[in-house]
C-alpha cells in the first residue's frame, strides 16, 4: 500500500540507503521538510519542501525522485500533492517549483497537469558546482518556475 509521510529521525538511516537525500543537511536545520513516499514499509520516492529563502518567495517542492522500478504508479503525483498539503496546512497559499527548460519533459507535463503554471519570471541558469551532501556536483541547468494557488 502506497502512504506518503514526513520523515522521521528514526528513519533517516533505512531512507538514505534506497534514496538520494541530497538536502538532508538542509532539513537537519529546519527550514525544509522531506515527505517519504513508502511502498508498505520500503521507502521508494521523495519530495523535499523548501519553505524559506526560496526563488519565488513561497515554499518550493525541490528535488522530487521515485525509484525508476516504482516509476509510473503515480507516486511523484502523491508527493506532489502531500506537499500541497502540508504548505496549505502551515498557511500558505501558494506552493513552487522548478522544472529545467529543455529537459525532463515528462516533469514538466506532470506539474502542469496538476495546475502549476508558469510564473513569468525569466528562466534561471544553475552553473557551477554545489554541494550535496558534503560531495561536490557539477550542474548545468536552465530551470523554469512554476508555480500554483493552494
Amino acid at each position: 500500500m502506497l502512504r506518503v509521510a514526513e520523515l522521521r529521525p528514526s528513519d533517516v538511516r533505512l531512507v538514505d540507503r534506497q534514496l538520494p537525500l541530497s538536502r538532508l543537511d538542509q532539513h537537519a536545520e529546519g527550514n525544509s521538510t522531506y515527505l517519504i513516499a513508502w511502498d508498505d514499509d520500503a521507502p521508494v520516492g521523495h519530495a523535499h519542501i523548501a519553505w524559506h529563502r526560496t526563488h519565488v518567495e513561497v515554499p518550493e517542492i525541490q528535488d522530487v525522485f521515485v525509484l525508476a522500478e516504482h516509476r509510473r504508479r503515480g507516486i511523484a503525483t502523491l508527493l506532489t500533492q502531500a506537499a500541497e498539503d502540508e504548505a496549505r496546512r502551515r498557511g500558505w497559499e501558494r506552493i513552487s517549483l522548478s522544472v529545467s527548460a529543455d529537459g525532463n519533459l515528462p516533469a514538466r507535463r506532470l506539474y502542469e497537469g496538476l495546475g502549476y503554471r508558469d510564473t513569468g519570471d525569466a528562466p534561471v541558469r544553475a552553473l557551477g558546482t554545489i554541494t550535496l551532501r558534503g560531495r561536490q556536483v557539477e550542474v548545468d541547468d536552465t530551470l523554469v518556475y512554476l508555480a500554483k494557488s493552494l
